[in-house]
């Protein structure tokens, strides 16, 4: 928590190229919207952008498009982050130790893409447990291991590839070993000698999604946790019980679980450093495409407002 001698966090606002999907898939149109019709200055690649298939080449000159859109548009490219694409998969935490291993590879790959996109970071979904495993303890605590492992090794060779972290995401499901405080905890404290840092990235909405009768489900407890490395904040709007990666409208503030008021407030009495927070608003395929930018626009002065009270930089 911070003190009367502790600089207040440097609040930045950003995007997560979410929104993009099926929409405006090529850099220059996404890097565009960000930048002109929305007024950010950074955004997080959604790795569902790069082409079907994973192919290494094809994922690379994807990448060295959207850097030199970036470039064109005056945008910083933070950081790459996992989408629904990799959230169908069980990734590191997958059964079969063959896929486990592919998952691996996969971040590897994803590592290289980062840096030729010249973002400083990459991550998100690391593995979900199957419904098998997590009723075994000693299986799913291998497997855990397992996956601990692996991200010690990923933080290496994000290392020697010029990144300077590495993140795991607070997940909605009780599979998803990082879902709650207490996990997100473990995490750190077991990975706390990596090469490079591995970094929470705080999705504001999901607590929403779990046990209310639990400290986890309350976004204010994850807030006001001393964590090791400040996190990276994701923002969408849920309501309780759910995880709906709404924007911040009049419609979904009256349901929603994220007060942007109240979270400002709470980073800067319990944050220090850059915390960036990403949007990662994602609407339905059949959704107008003109409605997705005018719900953007709203959210993005909804965050102004919260933040120009407390004069810190967007």
């Amino acid at each position: 928590m911070t003190n009367a001698s502790t600089p207040a966090p440097r609040l930045h606002l950003g995007i997560n190229t979410c929104f993009a999907v099926k929409r405006w898939p090529e850099p220059r149109d996404w890097a565009r919207i960000a930048k002109k019709e929305l007024g950010l200055d950074v955004v997080q690649l959604s790795i569902d952008l790069l082409p079907v298939g994973f192919d290494p080449a094809a994922a690379l000159s994807y990448a060295e498009r959207a850097r030199a859109a970036a470039d064109e548009y005056g945008l910083e490219i933070h950081s790459l982050f996992t989408g629904l694409a990799a959230y169908s998969s069980g990734l590191l935490l997958s059964d079969d130790a063959g896929d486990r291993a592919a998952a691996c590879g996969w971040y590897e790959q994803m590592i290289a893409v980062t840096a030729a996109a010249g973002g400083r970071g990459v991550g998100g979904h690391l593995g979900a447990l199957s419904v098998a495993a997590a009723a075994d303890a000693q299986r799913a605590r291998a497997l855990i291991d397992d996956e601990l492992e692996a991200m010690r090794k990923l933080a290496d060779t994000a290392c020697a590839a010029g990144l300077d972290h590495l993140q795991f995401e607070n997940l909605a499901v009780t599979r998803e070993y990082g879902h709650s405080i207490d996990e997100a905890h473990a995490v750190e404290g077991a990975l706390a000698d990596t090469a490079i840092p591995w970094r929470l990235c705080l999705d504001l909405g999901h607590p929403a999604a779990l046990d209310p009768a639990t400290p986890s489900g309350h976004i204010d407890n994850w807030i006001r946790q001393s964590w090791r490395h400040t996190p990276v904040v994701q923002l969408q709007q849920s309501p309780r019980g759910a995880d709906h990666h709404g924007p911040f409208t009049a419609a979904t503030q009256a349901e929603g679980t994220v007060d942007p008021t109240v979270v400002v407030d709470q980073l800067r009495r319990n944050w220090t450093g850059d915390v960036y927070l990403f949007f990662e608003v994602i609407h339905a395929h059949e959704q107008a495409d003109d409605t997705v930018l005018a719900d953007l626009q709203e959210s993005v002065a909804t965050w102004r407002t919260a933040l120009s009270g407390a004069q810190q930089s967007t």
